[in-house]
């Protein structure tokens, strides 16, 4: 063993002794090389950083010297993980170029923009010679991506399996207020650009790392604006982030189904484009590393076999090495079961990659903090034999060292693994494009006779940004069905100008994930699903979607597009009924702007003009109805009466949301010198006036709790459940009121997302129908056993008693005239509240996702048209406008927009 001559100083020493720590693993699998130089400035801060010893490796106690590649201590003056420090993405891109500069084993590329201009970048690093060969390599990836190129010869592929290198996607910081990410891939990127160590170089060689340092760059940018706050105004409480990308926060982890969001379309471009094998997400949440690649079940339905055994295989592998390098609190398995296809890291799994996601622990800033643990994250159990410790002071260093001994570990293995995965990769593919056969369905047929046209077209580019092949039949042609109730088999015929979706080409199995329906049975050991348990997009495009199992239908004259499908513009794109438009506000609250992101997103892809405003806002302006005709109040998410109403609570320090010196991010989509303050009293009442002096104000799910417990929808209530279970489902809702405006242009039914099973009953009484006797109600009372005629009190005849209302479950029940007379508390008739579509019952309530107990929702309101004054109040139970997947119920919503003064039509 050769010694370094460790210097004085605690750090310094530390870190010299790490260094010899990891001389000693000479003969080891992650052995430094002893020839190479460290770097003794920046490996000293390493130390410095670091806040306990267990929480490093010999993969990342040291960095290596180069006399030509620049560190990010040289470029920008902080080492990765530094103390107090984060950097913008100018300053993460201005050190991937410094890198790209000095080093032939590094390129950066542009990827795209997010939609405020920023832009997005992808980072590869390999050996000089694999870059100087990038287009020959992708050039046989490309054929393993499609077998179809080399005619499904296995031999083939495996001689091509010989001669290609293997693409592993990083991708950090999609989660904003995750922070540490952008740091540990810069280190990472330096490392694996200059060290010597035999399994670096075996890595360079091996694999072409490719790095997004940033998914969400206009967030980051907004967070180190607020942490720089933070650091500037010790001692004082400072707000949330609130707006993380343009249009949504955390769920742009979600957009991996609809492709709305452009850092989706960038990411998604980048891993197809690239054919790469992996791609790993880097996340921050629990102590101390989680890899959630294994997770719990159920897994999707959908993918491929092998891809379970690739989770496992990394899963465990990268485990039981850390645990190894001695780093406590590394576990995989958990709560996270891998059924939605939504994640962007999904993105790999639905294009026959291997999906994978870190959680490492994090600070959600820069600050060095002792963290306190929850008993669940600190217990010892199956799937962690090795927990985080109960008390622990934690640094972003810390953050960046686990992140980056994963990442190193992970890289390795992969290396050293590549033809076998390279392998997997091509079987894949190949399993994808024999699924007619050997799995099914054969296809899916958008019709060419699709009523919804706009909203068809809608659909057919969502599956166009997943890379799926669609071809359009060039004849009519006929298909035969699967047997319906009957037993009998049915034969449809399709037009000329349908759309098929054929299931022999490599990316069916996510237009069979999208397309097909989910179901999760109530009786799954995992009782706690992740995310939403349903998401069948024909169903809530509310188009037309024929599964079709029979493989002649591949036989069909057609031929496949060469062009992106022509959507209709505006409106027309989701086959809204023609009408005024009125003046617009889309309302949001202070302590939530991510679900109405969502229906700002789909506000300007329609065109509509709108204003953004907040409950601040309402509470200052004078003639609310003077300004607008309608208001939006998007859900929030958990929100009730007294939040909206008194904002956060009033003490400590104002909490600025705005542009300035020190925060030139903030500010930009809306602003306040202090997010506290709520709706207030004046604010509601001035909403209440503008309602009742006409106009429309668009509510659902806890917006509509809103309404209702500020008296803005009389004669409606939540309908009260306690043996319901719904978890982000589709369900199957039948319209009522055709004669409303707002059910125009719709058929008999449709289908609505709901999160939780909320719904609503309605009664002629602001009270409710509480005590009013029903026929459902009516009990015969104690007497003789026989017709209930003869039961007559003795010394006089039977009268027969009127017959009790039988109302459904989403009408009011009747009054009669005793029970109107006199009553204050009957709506008027003009003004009684109006059920505009209904849940089906309980035997077709569910068409994909979770339902449990669903006789308690069937058959109840799910639309409802309140009253109030002369304006009125539309209430859904469920969320109309939701991460770009249901176009169906936009026009409910632009329905009412376009027909606000003329709601009471039919009533």
């Amino acid at each position: 063993m050769r010694l370094l001559p460790c210097l004085a100083g605690f750090a310094l020493a530390a870190s010299c002794l790490a260094a010899q720590a990891a001389d000693t693993l000479a003969a080891g699998a992650y052995a430094r090389d002893p020839a190479q130089p460290i770097d003794r400035a920046y490996t000293a801060q390493i130390g410095k950083f670091t806040t306990d010893a267990s929480f490093n490796t010999p993969l990342t106690d040291y960095l290596p010297a180069s006399s030509s590649v620049p560190t990010p201590l040289q470029v920008l003056g902080h080492i990765a993980g530094a103390a107090d420090w984060l950097p913008y993405s100018a300053d993460v891109y201005r050190y991937f170029r410094a890198l790209d500069s000095a080093s032939p084993r590094v390129k950066v590329l542009t990827i795209g923009k997010t939609e405020e201009g920023r832009e997005m970048i992808a980072v590869a690093i390999a050996d000089q010679a694999l870059l100087a060969n990038l287009q020959a390599n992708d050039a046989r990836l490309a054929q393993l991506a499609d077998p179809r190129t080399i005619g499904m010869d296995d031999a083939k592929a495996d001689a091509l399996v010989k001669q290609t290198t293997p693409v592993y996607y990083l991708t950090g910081s999609i989660h904003s207020t995750e922070t540490g990410a952008p740091t540990a891939l810069m280190e990472l990127a330096y490392r694996l650009a200059v060290d010597d160590a035999p399994y670096i170089r075996s890595i360079r060689s091996h694999v072409i790392t490719l790095i997004t340092p940033i998914v969400e760059v206009d967030g980051r940018d907004r967070m180190v604006d607020l942490y720089n706050w933070h650091k500037a105004n010790p001692g004082k409480d400072y707000p949330h982030l609130l707006y993380w990308g343009h249009y949504v926060a955390h769920d742009n982890n979600r957009d991996a189904m609809g492709m709305t969001l452009a850092l989706t379309r960038n990411v998604a471009d980048t891993f197809i484009g690239w054919h790469a094998q992996v791609l790993h997400d880097l996340h921050e949440s629990v102590p101390f590393l989680y890899d959630n690649t294994v997770g719990d079940g159920p897994y999707n339905a959908w993918i491929d076999p092998i891809l379970t055994g690739e989770w496992q295989q990394l899963g465990w592998d990268n485990v039981q090495k850390m645990t190894q390098l001695g780093l406590p609190g590394v576990f995989t398995h958990g709560d996270f079961d891998t059924w939605s296809p939504g994640y962007l890291m999904f993105i790999a799994a639905m294009h026959n990659g291997i999906s994978r996601l870190y959680e490492t622990f994090g600070n959600g800033g820069a600050d060095t903090r002792k963290r306190i643990l929850d008993p669940s994250e600190y217990e010892r159990t199956w799937y962690r034999p090795n927990p985080p410790l109960p008390e622990v002071t934690w640094s972003q260093r810390d953050n960046n060292n686990y992140e980056q001994a994963g990442v190193l570990t992970a890289l390795d293995y992969f290396a050293h693994n590549s033809q076998a995965f390279l392998k997997n990769f091509y079987l894949k593919a190949k399993r994808s494009i024999e699924k007619p056969t050997e799995a099914g369905p054969a296809a899916y047929v958008l019709p060419g006779d699709e009523k919804r046209s706009g909203t068809q077209a809608q659909l057919l580019r969502v599956l166009e940004r997943q890379h799926v092949e669609i071809s359009r039949a060039s004849a009519p042609f006929s298909v035969i069905l699967p047997a319906g109730a009957d037993g009998k088999k049915q034969t449809r015929r399709f037009p000329a100008g349908s759309y098929v979706i054929r299931m022999d080409q490599p990316y069916s199995r996510i237009a069979d994930a999208l397309l097909d329906r989910q179901y999760w049975s109530p009786k799954d050991p995992q009782q706690h699903p992740y995310d939403d348990t349903g998401w069948s997009m024909g169903d809530l495009f509310d188009v037309q979607v024929v599964r079709v199992t029979a493989p002649d239908v591949l036989k069909t004259p057609m031929a496949r597009l060469d062009k992106p499908v022509d959507v209709p513009a505006g409106l027309a794109g989701v086959d809204v009924a023609n009408g005024k438009l009125p003046r617009i506000a889309l309302m949001h609250t202070w302590f939530g702007t991510q679900t109405g992101g969502w229906w700002r997103m789909a506000l300007d892809q329609l065109g509509l003009h709108y204003d953004y405003i907040s409950t601040q806002d309402v509470a200052r302006m004078g003639d609310l109805r003077a300004r607008y005709d309608a208001i939006l109040f998007a859900p929030i998410g958990g929100a009730s009466l007294r939040r909206i109403v008194d904002g956060l609570p009033m003490w400590g320090n104002p909490m600025p949301w705005q542009t300035s010196a020190l925060t030139p991010n903030l500010g930009h989509i809306d602003s306040t010198p202090d997010i506290r303050p709520g709706l207030g009293e004046a604010g509601l009442a001035k909403l209440k006036r503008f309602v009742h002096e006409g106009g429309l104000l668009v509510t659902a799910e806890d917006t509509a709790q809103f309404a209702i417990d500020a008296g803005l929808a009389p004669g409606v209530f939540t309908t009260r459940t306690t043996k319901l279970k719904v978890v982000g489902s589709v369900l199957q809702a039948d319209v009522v009121d055709r004669d409303s405006p707002i059910a125009a242009g719709y058929a008999d039914h449709l289908a609505l997302y709901s999160s939780d099973g909320q719904s609503f009953t309605v009664s002629n009484l602001v009270t409710g129908d509480g005590g009013l006797p029903s026929a459902r109600d009516a009990e015969r009372p104690t007497g003789r056993g026989g017709p209930r005629d003869k039961d007559a009190p003795q010394g006089r005849p039977f009268a027969a008693p009127p017959a009790l209302p039988d109302a459904k479950p989403w009408q009011a029940l009747p009054l009669n005239e005793d029970q109107a007379y006199n009553n204050p508390w009957v709506i008027p008739q003009g003004q009684r509240p109006r059920v505009i579509l209904r849940f089906a019952d309980a035997k077709r309530l569910l068409i994909s996702g979770l339902l449990d107990g669903g006789s308690e929702m069937a058959e109840h309101a799910a639309v409802v048209d309140a009253r109030y004054g002369m304006g009125h109040v539309l209430l859904f139970a469920g969320n109309p406008i939701w991460r770009g997947e249901t176009l169906g119920s936009y026009p409910l919503v632009l329905n009412a927009l376009t027909h606000f003064d003329r709601l009471d039509t039919g009533r």
